[in-house]
């Protein structure tokens, strides 16, 4: 009941962030649900959690559908912890009052919290569905909620296939006939994914290090403290130090080694990771916990160096331990008043009747991806110049941007429109500074002394919404004509 308390002000008092509504705009885009799957290729996410927004604002037509989807499976997987695992009261507080047990997989409306609940799931059926193909299908669901769960999927598949090879019970052709259509089913799911997400369009956002793939690039990666699991607490070599718990169960070693290695490469030289990203290996590791708590994992031909263990259970302690601290930020920041996102203040400028109907630009574009949730108001996207509710981090797009481009941007759309124009302007534009170049996003903007002045004659500044701590999008708002 604590807990729900929590989670409920916390989800209650939330100011949505660009991701959360991107996810939302591309869901209701398209006039069915051919067109939504054609609009979000190539977004970077698979299709199951835009078909889920989808279809509960079909039978529910109100925005509200946007957070009650992301608590809901939230609360749900943290439910799923709760009453049905085996572990001690003290872990299972620590998994729930934490960064990803009460804030990022449920307050935050994404999809992260549903591979929370497919993984928890899995970890509480395991015993009844590990010899059916009930577990190929759960995989297949899990590739479906975000790339990296696709590489956890091969893992749990890993887990099953040296469970098998250390089973002290021979497995049958049978058994093995099972696992081969699991994995069947599971690359089926893949597939599937691969096919939506790939070719992506926001080629912009795609890791440099990949043109870099080599024998010498992996062992860098694989030893790298800046790109893949940076965002942990502790960092990521507690977290390989961790996966030591696992050294009495075979099957559950080799899993957990794979998916950190595979998590880690992949974060180096495909994606950058952040926490949401990072945290879906920790809910892994807590999955296979609970699966050989409950005897799965298989056995090891004799054991006597296996209480290496303790230094493995210390170290993934102390990792629950410190991610609860990870709490602390978003309840202080809300305590204080303090938006995840100044989107909501916007949309609050936007109903002065002077602002009525304004265009609203942005610098960088992906700083107006939130509006859409709270207002109306057409938006200009200055790099790729066009209208849109999206953007698309695109090579193929202004790269390089000056404040001189914004005026004649907006100037051009007043004069077309006679719409008051609305900037804002994630930079702070000051005429005491020499010539600078910003790059945010992969997208550079160069300011100069004189621009600033130029912009500053032309321009009212009406706001200054900064001071955030959790979020990014802080801006300096103004309006064109002066």
């Amino acid at each position: 009941m604590c807990w729900l308390a929590l989670v409920s002000w916390l989800w209650w008092t939330h100011t949505f962030w660009r991701d959360e509504v991107r996810a939302f705009s591309l869901a209701l885009s398209g006039s069915n649900y051919a067109e939504m799957l054609r609009n979000v290729h190539g977004e970077g996410h698979p299709a199951l959690w835009y078909l889920i927004l989808r279809g509960a604002h079909d039978l529910f037509p109100y925005r509200e559908v946007l957070p009650i989807a992301g608590a809901v499976f939230g609360i749900a997987a943290m439910a799923v912890v709760a009453f049905l695992s085996p572990f001690r009261f003290v872990t299972i507080g620590l998994i729930l009052f934490s960064g990803y047990g009460a804030f990022e997989y449920i307050v935050i409306a994404r999809n992260y919290g549903i591979a929370a609940l497919v993984m928890f799931a899995l970890a509480a059926l395991y015993e009844r569905v590990r010899n059916t193909l009930w577990l190929g299908l759960i995989l297949a669901v899990l590739c479906n909620t975000n790339v990296p769960s696709c590489i956890l999927a091969a893992a749990f598949l890993l887990f099953r296939f040296v469970e098998m090879l250390t089973d002290e019970m021979r497995p049958k052709a049978r058994d093995w006939l099972i696992f081969a259509a699991n994995a069947g089913l599971a690359a089926i799911g893949a597939l599937l994914c691969f096919l939506t997400v790939y070719p992506t369009f926001n080629d912009a956002a795609v890791s440099t290090n990949f043109s870099d793939l080599g024998p010498a690039q992996i062992v860098a990666a694989l030893f790298d403290t800046r790109k893949g699991f940076s965002h942990l607490l502790l960092g990521p070599a507690v977290l390989a130090i961790g996966c030591l718990t696992f050294v009495r169960k075979p099957a559950a070693l080799f899993a957990a080694a794979a998916g950190f290695l595979a998590l880690k490469l992949f974060f180096y030289f495909v994606y950058e990771s952040f926490y949401r990203h990072e945290i879906l290996l920790v809910v892994f590791l807590l999955s296979l916990v609970w699966m050989t708590a409950n005897g799965a994992g298989g056995t090891w031909p004799q054991r006597r160096w296996m209480r290496i263990d303790v230094v493995g259970i210390w170290a993934f302690t102390a990792l629950l331990f410190v991610h609860t601290i990870a709490l602390v930020k978003p309840v202080t920041e809300q305590m204080k008043g303090k938006p995840y996102s100044h989107s909501a203040d916007v949309a609050e400028l936007l109903q002065q009747p002077a602002l009525a109907g304004a265009i609203v630009m942005g610098d960088p574009d992906t700083m107006l991806e939130p509006l859409p949730y709270y207002v109306d108001n057409p938006l200009w996207m200055l790099r790729e110049q066009r209208f849109g509710k999206v953007v698309r981090l695109t090579e193929n797009a202004r790269r390089e941007l000056t404040l001189d481009d914004v005026l004649a941007d907006a100037d051009r759309l007043h004069r077309q429109t006679g719409r008051p124009i609305v900037f804002l302007s994630h930079l702070r534009l000051r005429t005491d500074k020499p010539q600078r170049t910003f790059v945010m996003f992969h997208d550079a903007t160069t300011v100069t002394p004189d621009s600033v002045k130029r912009f500053a004659a032309s321009t009212r500044h009406i706001a200054s919404l900064r001071g955030l701590e959790l979020g990014d999008e802080s801006y300096d708002v103004y309006v064109y004509p002066r």
